[in-house]
C-alpha cells in the first residue's frame, strides 16, 4: 500500500517557525538573569549595611540587652530594617548591571550568536525581560512604599539607628522650632505623637509683613472643627494700629485667658510628620498630604508619583543594558565598550535620583520628575533593539 503524501500549498515557501513565548529559552534565561541580578543586590546590600553599621555600631550596641544572643538578635534586627530601608535604592542599579552581566556571558559563550541564527530576533528575545520587569517592579513598588516606611518608623518609635535619631518624636524640653504659615508665625515646642504645641507662641502678621499681635500660651491642641487651634492658659496682645511697635514699647493691648480658638492654617497631620522626609511615610499619610490644597509641599506630590512611576524603573534599566550591549557587545566583550556600559548605567541610575530630587524640591512638576526617566529609559531600550533588528533584516 502506498502512502499518499500530504499536499503542501503552492504559496508555502518554506518552514514557518513558531516562538513560544514562555518556553524553554524564556524560562532558562529569565532564571539567569534573575540570579546575576540577584547576585549583584546582595553585593550592594554589603557594601551599604558595611557602611552604615560601621558608623552606628557603638549606638547599636549600646541599645542590646539579654547578654550575647540578645546582642546578636538585635543586631540582626538592625539589619533586617536596614535592608529594608536601602533596597528600594539599590535595586535599580542591581537590575543594570546584573542585567549587563548576563548580556556579557552571553557574547561570551556564543549564546546571543545561536539565539539569533535561530530566527529569534532581538526584540523577540525581550520576554525575559519583561517577566523580570514585572516582577521587580512590583518588589521595587512594595520597597518603596511598604518595607521602607515600615522599617523606618520602627526605627523612629524605638530610637533605633540614624532614623531613630533624626526623627525623634519625643517631646524635647528645650527643643523649639519655627512654623512659618501664611500671615502667622509660631515658635513652639512640638509634642509629635499628640499632634499638640507646647510652650506656644503666636505671631500674628499683617498683609504687610507687620506685626499686628501676639499670643503665648502653654499648649495650643487642633479642634474638632478643622482649621481651628485651641490655645490654652496664655496671654494676647493686640496692636494699637497697623503696624504699631511691638510689645516691648508699652504700647498696645494686653489680656490673659484661658482658652482661645483660633483660626490657624497649620495641618495636625503635618505637624505630625514634620521633619520626616516624604519618601519615608506611609502611603495612606503620603496620600493624604499630597491632597491637601495649599500645603506648599512638593515633596509629597512628587514622592506619591515616585512611588507608581517606579513600577517600570527595573525594565527600563534592563532594557537599557541589554540594548547597550547587544549594540556595543553583540560579537564579542572589549575592555572600553564594557566600561562605558558600566558608566552609562550608573549616569542613568544618578540622573533618574537628581530628576526625582529636582520634582521633590519643587523645581519639576511631580509627575514630569517622577515618569521621565523610566519611561525615556524604555523607550530608548526598545528603539535601540528595533534599530538592531532593522540592520540585521537588511
Amino acid at each position: 500500500m502506498t502512502a499518499v503524501p500530504t499536499p503542501v500549498p503552492a504559496d508555502d515557501k518554506g518552514r514557518r517557525f513558531g516562538l513560544v513565548a514562555f518556553g524553554t529559552y524564556t524560562r532558562t534565561l529569565t532564571l539567569a538573569h534573575a540570579s546575576h541580578i540577584g547576585t549583584v543586590l546582595a553585593a550592594l546590600l554589603i557594601v551599604a549595611l558595611t557602611l552604615d553599621l560601621a558608623s552606628r555600631a557603638n549606638q547599636v550596641v549600646a541599645q542590646a540587652t539579654g547578654g550575647v544572643p540578645g546582642l546578636v538578635l538585635h543586631m540582626l534586627w538592625y539589619l533586617l530594617l536596614r535592608i529594608c530601608d536601602v533596597i528600594g535604592n539599590l535595586l535599580p542599579l542591581a537590575c543594570f548591571m546584573g542585567l549587563f552581566w548576563s548580556e556579557i556571558t552571553l557574547t561570551q559563550s556564543r549564546e546571543r550568536i545561536v539565539i539569533w541564527n535561530g530566527g529569534r530576533s532581538p526584540l523577540q528575545s525581550v520576554v525575559p525581560i519583561l517577566v523580570l520587569g514585572v516582577l521587580l517592579g512590583a518588589l521595587q513598588v512594595t520597597a518603596l512604599a511598604v518595607l521602607r516606611p515600615t522599617a523606618v518608623g520602627i526605627q523612629i518609635e524605638t530610637g533605633l539607628g540614624g532614623h531613630g535619631e533624626w526623627f525623634d518624636r519625643r517631646l524635647k524640653p528645650e527643643e523649639r522650632r519655627w512654623i512659618v504659615l501664611p500671615n502667622h508665625m509660631v515658635q513652639a515646642r512640638i509634642d509629635f505623637r499628640n499632634r499638640t504645641l507646647v510652650d506656644v507662641q503666636l505671631f500674628e502678621l499683617s498683609e504687610a509683613g507687620r506685626l499686628t499681635g501676639r499670643m503665648a500660651a502653654a499648649s495650643a491642641v487642633p479642634a474638632e472643627t478643622p482649621g481651628i487651634w485651641v490655645f490654652r492658659n496664655g496671654s494676647r496682645w493686640t496692636a494699637t494700629a497697623e503696624g504699631a511697635p511691638t510689645p516691648a514699647s508699652g504700647t498696645g493691648a494686653a489680656r490673659r485667658f484661658a482658652e482661645e480658638r483660633i483660626a490657624l492654617p497649620l495641618e495636625p497631620l503635618w505637624l505630625a510628620n514634620l521633619g520626616i522626609d516624604a519618601r519615608f511615610l506611609p502611603q495612606s499619610t503620603l496620600s493624604q498630604l499630597a491632597s491637601i490644597q495649599g500645603l506648599g509641599e512638593p515633596a509629597y506630590r512628587a514622592w506619591w508619583h515616585v512611588r507608581i512611576a517606579q513600577a517600570v524603573l527595573p525594565l527600563g534599566m534592563m532594557l537599557m543594558a541589554s540594548a547597550l550591549a547587544m549594540t556595543l557587545l553583540a560579537q564579542r566583550t572589549l575592555f572600553k565598550p564594557m566600561i562605558l556600559i558600566g558608566l552609562a548605567g550608573y549616569f542613568l541610575y544618578v540622573t533618574n535620583n537628581i530628576v526625582v530630587w529636582l520634582g521633590e524640591y519643587g523645581q519639576l512638576p511631580p509627575l514630569f520628575a517622577a515618569w521621565f526617566m523610566p519611561l525615556a529609559m524604555i523607550a530608548t531600550g526598545l528603539g535601540l533593539m528595533a534599530r538592531i533588528e532593522r540592520a540585521g533584516r537588511d
